[in-house]
Formats: structure tokens, C-alpha cells, sequence
């Protein structure tokens, strides 16, 4: 405005003075002076207010990289101030809105890498949009870069792509179990949600993985545990209830008779109270309320007060059991009569399942974590697929032979409880023919109180 009134001022007084001057024609004279002037006024404002232009440019330009701090200053902005409000206002709108996705997918994030369950995120064409830590460790090939990428090519187990199929090709939700191979078989608990997509990159199903193989584990063990309680049980009170029956039906006025079948049934009600016995002491063991005993035990001592049960047992059968000589430096902190009967629980398989002639060793080295215990022989061997559960209650490699041995099925259950409890561990290496080996190793310290 200020250059506009400048302009026309000097027009007029040109053209005053133009209409005073003796030469030439008033009007063809302003004129000559008045358009020079004009354009120079028209360029010195377009400038003036290309200034704020050029300058909210920079700022919407930085903002756009990144810079959302930047804001139009109010100097800057005295003839554009609506617009220079107006920038800096949704600046601020979009700062704030930035601000709040950050602080949810900072949530989001630490909730996915806390999940113990694995997380699959999908589109509705079966890309992977996103996965978590979890489900990384539990199936091989689910790292990130498997994001964008479809998950038939990610994974390559044909229960998994086929049950995504079918979620993602119904749109409905599902829950169901599949058994992967990674490499172990793997059981999991496959839960899947499915939303309503906008677009092709939208979310369209999320898939939780629940690992249950423990579940499954121990559902098994349950159910077997139920069976052979009941055939363990039922056994030998179908033994003694014939052989009563056959006493009442006569067989008690034969002397000889009626002594062999008291005999036989005194035999099985043993039996009865050592399986009964042996749950009982389980049960105390796992429910957390036997007093456990913190005495200091010499290995050697521990060692020989077990053999010296079993030696005769051994010698009858032409066995030879050794006890090997320790240092006396070795010695533990624990129960000694629970670790006792845990050795005497081994030496009596070992006996039991060694042939006669054979050999059977006790054995104490000193280990990283503590001593380590190993009893010995060189019996007929476990077969490889059996060892992950022979320390399962009533779990028997060979039933026929077991029974004809003797014994209740719980001995190396009982052994495992009573290493455990002591904050150790037991571990067999077996071969066929050739013998079985036990450790027990045992921390100098025991876990228990």
C-alpha cells in the first residue's frame, strides 16, 4: 500500500510538472515517467512479498524432512500472519499425533517381546506384516526378513500353510492344534483372529502360537500314570483275591495247599504296600512338605552304605560290585538317607539287569558344579527311543521282564525327585548289550532349605 500511494504521488506531481513545462506534451511526459516508476514499484512489492513466501517454504520444507520442532516466527510472518498461525498450528496437530503413534507402538512393541506366545501378523494376500520375538525362536526361518514376504514361502510346514489358508481364504476365526516338525516335534495351540481389511497391506488375520508341548508331555505321562497304577494295582489284588477265593472253596484243608497259596498271597500284599509305599513317598516328595535333612556327606561313605545292601544280592548272582576310591576332600551337604536310597534304587536295577558274571561300579569325580556320582554295569542296555522316559512313573522298557524281576515301577522316579530336590540333576547314557551308566550330579550346596 505504501508503495502503491508512493507511485501515484509521483505520477501526479510528474504530471504537473509536465503540464508546466513549455516543450513537448504534458501527458506523453508523465507517461514517459510514470511507467518506469510503476514497474519499479511492482518489483520492489512483488519482493516484498515473495520474502514470507520464500521463508514459509523453508519451513514447510524442513518440516517435511522431519523437523517438526521448526515453527514460523512472528517477525517473519507480519503479512502472511493467518497462514504463518494456520502452518505452525498443524505443526503442532501433527507433532502431537506423530508423538502418540510413537508412545503406542513403543507399548505394542513391549508387549510382543514379552509375549511368551509367538505372534503372526498377515494381510488379506497372505503377507507377513509383522513378527515377534517369541515365534522366532520357535519356528526356523521366521526372522525378519521374512516381513513382506508371503508366509507359504517362509514356512514350510504343511499342517501351519494350510490351516492359514483356510483363515485367510473363509475370513473367519479359528482355533486349532498342529504338530510342526522344528525339528523336534512341537505341539502349539494355533488361535487366529481375523479383521476386516481396507486395503491389499491392511491387517487381515493375526495368529497366535501357544507352545503346549509340555502340556501334551505331561498329559501323556498323566494318562499313562493312571493306566499303569491301575494295572500295577489291580495286578496283584486279582492274585490274592483267586487264591482267597480258591481257600474258601477247600483248598484250606490241605495243609501243603493252603500254606502255598498264603504264601503267594503274603507275596502280593508286599508288593501292594511297596507300590503304596513308594506313591506315598513321591507324593511327600513333590508336595513340598518332607523335612529334608542339611547334614554334611562323605561320597565314599554315601557310596559304600548303598553297596553294602546290594552286595549280597550281587554276590548270589556272581556279580561283582565295586566301589572305586574317592577323595575324602568329597563331600556334599545333603540327605543322607534319601541319597542313600536313591543309590540303592540304581545298584538294584543294576543288579536286577545285569546278567551273572557281570560287573557293576559306583564311581564320584569332582565336576564344575559339584560331584558327580556314576553308577555303572554291564547289563543287557536301554534302547535309545526309551530313554527320555524311564524316569516316568511305572514306565517299563520290558513289562514282562520287569515284573518277573520284581519291584514297583517308581524306583527311578524316586531317584530323579530326590536328585532334584537337591538342585542336581540325573542323566543315562545306555547301550544295547553293552550296560547302562547313571549320573547323579549333586551340588556341594543343596537347593532345598
Amino acid at each position: 500500500m505504501v508503495l502503491a500511494s508512493l507511485v501515484v504521488a509521483c505520477g501526479a506531481v510528474l504530471l504537473a510538472w509536465g503540464g508546466l513545462s513549455k516543450s513537448g506534451s504534458p501527458l506523453l511526459i508523465g507517461l514517459g515517467v510514470a511507467v518506469p516508476l510503476a514497474w519499479l514499484a511492482g518489483l520492489l512489492a512483488s519482493r516484498h512479498m515473495a520474502r514470507p513466501l520464500h521463508y514459509l517454504t523453508g519451513v514447510v520444507r524442513d518440516m517435511a524432512q522431519g523437523q517438526l520442532h521448526r515453527r514460523v516466527e512472528p517477525e517473519e510472518w507480519r503479512d502472511t500472519a493467518e497462514l504463518g498461525q494456520a502452518l505452525n498450528h498443524m505443526a503442532g496437530q501433527v507433532q502431537a499425533a506423530i508423538a502418540d503413534i510413537s508412545a503406542e507402538r513403543a507399548r505394542l512393541q513391549a508387549v510382543l517381546a514379552s509375549m511368551v506366545e509367538g505372534v503372526l501378523v498377515l494381510d488379506r494376500q497372505g503377507r507377513i506384516l509383522l513378527i515377534n520375538d517369541a515365534l522366532r525362536q520357535m519356528l526356523p526361518g521366521a526372522d525378519r526378513s521374512a516381513i513382506g514376504r508371503p508366509f507359504i514361502e517362509v514356512f514350510r510346514h504343511h499342517p501351519l500353510n494350510e490351516c492359514v489358508r483356510a483363515v485367510l481364504t473363509a475370513g473367519e476365526g479359528r482355533r486349532q492344534e498342529v504338530a510342526l516338525l522344528t525339528p523336534e516335534e512341537r505341539i502349539f495351540l494355533l488361535q487366529a483372529s481375523v479383521a476386516k481389511p481396507d486395503g491389499e497391506r491392511d491387517v487381515a488375520a493375526v495368529l497366535v502360537f501357544h507352545d503346549i508341548t509340555e502340556l501334551k508331555r505331561l498329559e501323556r505321562v498323566r494318562k499313562d500314570f493312571v493306566a499303569n497304577a491301575s494295572h500295577e494295582l489291580k495286578t496283584p489284588l486279582t492274585s490274592i483275591a483267586g487264591y482267597v477265593e480258591a481257600l474258601l472253596d477247600g483248598a484250606k484243608d490241605d495243609p501243603a495247599t493252603c500254606a502255598q497259596f498264603l504264601g503267594i498271597i503274603q507275596k502280593h500284599t508286599e508288593n501292594l504296600k511297596a507300590i503304596l509305599s513308594d506313591l506315598l513317598q513321591l507324593s511327600t516328595i513333590e508336595s513340598g512338605i518332607y523335612r529334608w535333612k542339611r547334614q554334611e556327606v562323605e561320597v565314599a561313605e554315601l557310596a559304600e552304605r548303598a553297596a553294602r545292601v546290594l552286595r549280597p544280592v550281587a554276590d548270589r548272582r556272581q556279580q561283582t560290585l565295586t566301589v572305586r576310591p574317592c577323595e575324602a576332600s568329597l563331600r556334599i551337604w545333603g540327605d543322607l538317607d534319601r541319597l542313600t536310597e536313591a543309590l540303592i534304587n540304581l545298584l538294584d536295577n543294576a543288579v536286577k539287569y545285569t546278567p551273572e558274571g557281570g560287573s557293576i561300579t559306583i564311581d564320584a569325580i569332582p565336576d564344575a558344579d559339584g560331584i558327580r556320582i556314576l553308577v555303572a554295569d554291564t547289563g543287557i542296555g536301554i534302547p535309545p527311543k526309551e530313554l527320555p522316559r524311564i524316569f516316568e512313573r511305572f514306565y517299563r522298557v520290558d513289562r514282562a521282564r520287569s515284573r518277573e524281576q520284581g519291584g514297583t515301577g517308581l524306583g527311578l522316579a524316586i531317584v530323579k525327585h530326590i536328585v532334584e530336590a537337591h538342585g542336581g540333576r540325573v542323566a543315562v547314557d545306555s547301550a544295547i548289550g553293552q550296560g547302562t551308566t547313571f549320573s547323579l550330579l549333586l551340588p556341594v550346596q543343596p537347593a532345598f532349605s
